[in-house]
């Protein structure tokens, strides 16, 4: 979040202690500023403060210059020394306390925003940002009543009752929560807040827009991550596996390391288009045969149709296996979204993926498409961050090569990799005692292959059918507003009527910290 107030309304006399040079920068800085031409202001203040560093007006918009440069913690020095020097200068406890909001030092926050409070020029703009330092604390009573203040200004209203409906929301009040939204979506058609609240009403999920008067959020966004990993089956081999012998599960530990970002391309009432880039890279410490690389290419539009979402995604997918190129792919997925009620949502999908491997071993065996259709209920279980997920997916695998030839006879037979499969899953997640976020996930996978395949025994005699049991479970905590460290485990359960090779168990744990900006 960046600044809502600061600069309003400032005192425009020179400091009793200034020099001359002082002022003239000072004076001299005030054009730009007011411009927003933050880097020519915040070089004049600077000098400023350099011909005279007890200038607290100069120390003070050379803070609040940092503060809207995006520089929260660069800015809360000056602004201190600031109020050192001129403790009852006009909206400083107010500005500094939205720049340690900002920081994400939320007690340091409120202690000037209640200062900021108790002034009567400040009080309800102190308001709107206690009852956001409330709802940072989850302290939502005291967020409550500090927004219901904040109303009375009219510029403050819409985004008071916004994010009244969030905290309403987040306790489960779905009723109340919904007529703060209302009233949020009579604001300013253009606004982000309104924006946002109609979403909310049409349906859609609830996202938190810039706070009144702060330019609108950034269109784009940034992650880097690392994990530290067990894998306790890296090459997927069979548990038992008399016949393959050495090719039975290795383990090994690995560092995983991703970083990505997305930008919309746009974003108006009626469309949504964004793109993404992700890469990931694991490195195993023992066998790097294993390293995984990927590269994933994505574009994603949105549109409402009343109450109805439509979207479209497209997905392209490069892999390489030990250094060498894997395979490739890409993906479609048209969906839609369907609201049924205050706490449910429908969505129905359709994913076509084409799939061509490079690497020799699954090449031309393994090319393949798939057509996927599926449908998935969300619902709220009394606040938006307890959420509930049922789906079931049924999909087709068609490979390329009808016709393979046995790797020993050389005589060919049909292509065993084709198959059916039905999916059901369940997913909850849930705050665990406001100090973290857990996520709990079941799978289960059946796969019906459709030609006899070359491992059976004898050979040919029979069909493979697979049932995959996959267990996920994350906790994960946000330490500021961007770094969050986790841990996570998955447990992946196949069995088979042909149990070499592909029945296995692959059990994984990875304990990691990831940064989004």
């Amino acid at each position: 979040m960046t600044l809502l107030v600061i600069g309003m309304s400032l005192p425009l006399v020179a400091p009793v202690s200034a020099n001359q040079r002082s002022q003239a920068l000072y004076a001299k800085g005030l054009v730009p500023f007011h411009n927003g031409k933050w880097d020519d202001a915040y070089q004049l203040f600077d000098e400023a403060v350099k011909a005279d560093p007890s200038d607290a007006l100069a120390l003070y918009y050379r803070g609040l210059t940092a503060a809207r440069r995006g520089q929260p913690t660069v800015a809360i020095p000056d602004m201190e020394q600031a109020a050192k020097l001129r403790p009852r200068l006009a909206h400083l406890a107010l500005d500094l306390g939205i720049t340690y909001f900002d920081a994400g030092q939320f007690a340091q926050a409120k202690t000037w925003l209640d200062q900021a409070y108790a002034t009567a020029d400040d009080r309800l703009r102190a308001a709107f940002f206690l009852g956001m330092t409330c709802y940072r604390l989850r302290e939502f009573d005291k967020a409550s009543a500090y927004f219901a203040e904040a109303e009375k200004d009219p510029e403050l209203r819409a985004n008071a009752h916004y994010y009244a409906g969030l905290v309403a929301l987040q306790q489960g009040q779905t009723a109340e929560g919904r007529k703060q939204m209302e009233q949020a979506a009579q604001g300013r058609a253009e606004s982000e807040t309104a924006k946002s609240a109609q979403q909310f009403l049409s349906g859609g999920s609830v996202r938190q827009p810039p706070a009144p008067g702060q330019p609108a959020a950034r269109p784009w966004s940034v992650y880097g991550d690392m994990r530290l990993e067990y894998d306790s089956n890296v090459n997927l081999g069979p548990n038992n596996s008399p016949v393959s012998g050495s090719n039975t599960g290795k383990s090994d530990g690995d560092v995983a390391l991703g970083f990505g970002g997305a930008y919309n391309l746009l974003d108006i009432d009626v469309a949504r288009i964004t793109a993404s880039y992700d890469f990931y890279q694991s490195l195993f410490f023992t066998d790097s045969d294993f390293n995984l690389e990927a590269h994933q290419l994505r574009l994603q539009g949105t549109v409402p149709a009343g109450p109805v979402q439509l979207g479209l995604a497209g997905a392209y997918g490069y892999y390489l296996l030990g250094g060498d190129t894997f395979y490739q792919e890409g993906v479609v997925t048209p969906w839609v979204t369907i609201p049924e009620g205050e706490s449910l949502s429908t969505q129905i999908y359709y994913a076509f993926r084409a799939r061509n491997f490079i690497l020799n071993t699954y090449n031309p065996s393994r090319d393949a498409t798939n057509d996927a259709v599926g449908i998935r209920q969300y619902a709220l279980l009394g606040a938006e961050d307890r959420i509930l997920s049922v789906g079931y997916q049924f999909d087709k695998e068609l490979v390329e090569a009808a016709f393979l030839a046995d790797d020993v006879t050389g005589v060919r037979h049909r292509n065993s990799f084709q198959y059916n499969g039905n999916q059901f899953d369940v997913s909850v997640e849930l705050p665990l005692a406001d100090v973290a976020t857990a996520r709990f996930a079941y799978l289960l996978r059946l796969e019906d292959y459709q030609f006899p395949d070359q491992f059976a025994v004898p050979a040919y005699a029979f069909r493979r059918h697979d049932v995959e049991n996959q267990i996920f479970a994350s906790v994960f905590r946000d330490m500021t507003d961007y770094l969050q460290l986790g841990l996570t485990y998955i447990g992946t359960f196949n069995q088979s009527n042909i149990s070499d090779p592909y029945q296995y168990n692959r059990n994984v744990v990875s304990v990691g910290a990831r940064l989004h900006y």
